[in-house]
Order: C-alpha cells, then structure tokens, then sequence
C-alpha cells in the first residue's frame, strides 16, 4: 500500500490521499499532530511526504510524535519520500506556516547505523534515531535547483549542474529550490 501524506491538492491514484484540508478532498481527512494516525501497524511499504515536513511539529515534542507515527505505520524497508523547500532558499522563508527546516544531516541524525557510528567516534551530533526512537536510512538526496541556477550553468557551459549547485549553494542563496530525500525504513 502506498501513501501520500498531507497530499494537498495533489491528489494520486493507487494511493491513499490524506489531508487535514478538506477542499483537496483528501480519500482521508486527519491532522497530522493528532495522533494516533488512522492506520494500523507497518501498513505501508511506500510513503510520499510531499512540502509536508516543514508545516508541522512547531514543538520537538509534536515534530517527535509525527516522525514516530510515519514510522510505525511502515512497513521494514518501505521507502519514504520527503520534499522540502531549501531552507537557503526565498520560498522557505516566504511561507509563514513553515516551522521547521531540513538538510541531509538531519535525516542521517535519524539512522540508528549513523548514531552508533558518531557514539562509537564521540561525535557531537544529535542522536535523532535513539532521540525519535526511529531508524531510517537516507539512500539518496536529490537537489532540485531553480531555474535561475540551470540557466546560469548553461550560460557558462558547466556539464557537472549537480556539482555546480551545491558548490553555489554554499556560497549564496536562491540556488537549490527543494530537497528530495529517499529513505528506507529500519525495522527488525
């Protein structure tokens, strides 16, 4: 079973559509920080989180019990797929109904594999796996970039557009637009 989590008006066929706004006509009306959710355990082996993240969990502990939610009703190994606005990027800060920001750390703060790995070396990151009581693991970050960006590389004829981004990224805003995150839900 597939699921597309806070679909909004972006509504796919051979998933269930939740939405706490009814105008999208969700297949499922619910708020995401009322828990429980409204599906059984390890129900999904697939899970979209489309500009979904940013809105919701203003408090850790809220933010806490969604991350929980999204990984007790998947399924070991389901994929999850997260897009987010680029904090660096005008169309984060332009939403005022965004609280809360992503980058690929955060999502390898929610590895239990990465956690042992940074205890093991004495690192000092959050342990957000032990932390959320999660284990996902990030297979593959995506760098949506905006259209100013392409161009600008074309005009100076770089081949390599995802290296030229990040390298951008680093230096000045407006460069990366989104994030699109791939996981894999860990579960023994």
């Amino acid at each position: 079973m597939k699921l597309n989590l806070g679909c909004g008006f972006d509504i796919r066929e051979g998933y269930i559509n939740l939405d706490n706004f009814n105008k999208c006509n969700p297949d499922i009306l619910h708020d995401l920080e009322v828990f429980p959710y409204p599906f059984a355990t390890s129900s999904f082996d697939e899970i979209l989180i489309k500009h979904v993240l940013e809105h919701v969990g203003e408090k850790f502990t809220d933010f806490k019990r969604v991350m929980q939610e999204i990984y007790r009703i998947s399924m070991p190994n389901a994929r999850i797929e997260i897009h987010v606005p680029n904090y660096k990027h005008l169309t984060y800060w332009s939403d005022p109904t965004h609280v809360r920001a992503f980058d690929e750390l955060t999502f390898k703060m929610m590895s239990r594999k990465q956690n042992d790995k940074w205890i093991a070396d004495k690192k000092n990151y959050t342990m957000l796996s032990y932390l959320l009581e999660v284990d996902f693991e990030l297979i593959n970050t995506k760098y949506v970039p905006c259209n100013k960006a392409v161009n600008e590389a074309k005009e100076k004829g770089i081949k390599d557009l995802n290296k030229y981004v990040l390298e951008a990224n680093h230096k000045q805003w407006n460069v990366i637009r989104e994030l699109w995150f791939e996981l894999k839900v860990i579960k023994n």
